[in-house]
């Protein structure tokens, strides 16, 4: 660690502690607004959103999500509650249930003394659990197979209410966001020029060709309800838990519409640097095929879709290479990635 960096560091704890006291605030101002008698706050982490675990009078026990600026909108974020509320009135999955504020509505929005610009909140009732991490093995892959399918699923016959918006899951840098296609040539030309800018020799025709890849199988999959619809498009290790054996889902932050596959892709993306692959991916895509038909053409498009969230996760570091969270480890994240990207293009082609 350089002397800088040496220095830098307590700076940085005693800014995060005052952080995390007025994100306190903050948090007992949102949970004022809902219908519950609290008796403790504890902060749970503090990522891109802020968490705490609110205990309530009886025992009760919930989460209080404070979104990040510039991100999804409230608009955005009711959704998501929506479909949340759905899933816990529709099927018996186990699922973050949004609890209602004292007018009736999904979020809240408050401001802060110390706390940047009005935040939504969201408070949902604690989802009991435990996450397997290296414990996984494919009895819980197939267990998490089935729990996706049924996701899907519901999301298919989800009757969408006026009002509800939620992103296309496949867009490709803060750009692609707000682009009608995320994945289009003039996104890809700015990934590119982006990584070229920060990582020179020849990443950013690496990362073009990946995208360009992907646009490719994401347009010959089209947006048949068959195929194409709401996707948690999250569900990694740290969004699945397990409780007697049930799957369960957490975090629906990056909820939206993209190919099915791409759900399966991002699962999967999480697990194959692991020497037990082959065995996990096999029973995850047993347990979906259980609930839901998988073509085995669509089935050898989700490693490109792999490759793309490999994109996707890199362009997400680089473009907040300044945040303390990626400061010291993006550059070399970055440099594994397309060494892995460049190994993906070579099979493939």
């Amino acid at each position: 660690m350089s002397v800088a960096a040496r220095a830098r560091r307590p700076y940085e704890e005693l800014s995060r502690a005052g952080q995390i006291r007025r994100m306190r605030r903050l948090a007992e101002v949102a949970v004022g607004a809902y219908p519950v008698e609290t008796t403790r706050i504890t902060p749970l982490m503090r990522g891109f959103n802020t968490t705490f675990r609110v205990d309530t009078a009886g025992g009760g026990r919930h989460v209080l999500r404070i979104q990040r600026t510039g991100g999804p909108t409230a608009e955005m974020v009711r959704s998501e509650m929506t479909w949340l509320a759905a899933l816990c009135r529709d099927t018996d999955l186990v699922v973050p249930a949004p609890v209602p504020t004292r007018d009736g509505d999904l979020l809240t929005v408050v401001e802060s003394e110390g706390v940047p610009g009005a935040r939504s909140c969201v408070l949902y009732r604690w989802v009991d659990g435990r996450f397997a991490d290296d414990r996984l093995t494919p009895a819980h892959l197939e267990r998490v197979g089935v729990l996706m399918a049924r996701l899907q699923s519901h999301g298919a016959r989800f009757a969408v209410p006026e009002g509800f918006h939620r992103d296309a899951v496949d867009h490709v840098t803060s750009f692609g966001r707000t682009q009608d296609d995320g994945l289009s040539p003039e996104v890809a030309a700015r990934a590119a020029a982006l990584v070229d800018d920060v990582r020179p020799a020849g990443g950013g025709a690496i990362v073009q060709a990946v995208i360009e890849r992907a646009r490719t199988a994401r347009d010959s999959l089209g947006r048949d309800p068959a195929v194409f619809g709401l996707v948690h498009a999250d569900l990694h290790q740290e969004n699945y838990l397990f409780h007697r054996g049930e799957a369960r889902a957490i975090d629906f932050d990056d909820c939206g519409y993209g190919p099915y596959v791409y759900d399966l892709a991002v699962t999967l993306s999480e697990l194959k640097r692991r020497p037990d692959y082959p065995g996990l991916r096999s029973a995850l895509l047993y347990g979906y095929r259980t609930v839901r038909p998988l073509a085995p053409a669509h089935e050898r498009l989700i490693d490109v879709f792999i490759a793309l969230r490999a994109v996707q996760l890199m362009m997400w570091t680089v473009e907040h290479r300044d945040q303390p969270m990626f400061r010291e480890t993006w550059a070399a994240s970055a440099t594994r990635t397309l060494e892995w990207l460049r190994s993906f293009l070579d099979r493939d082609a």
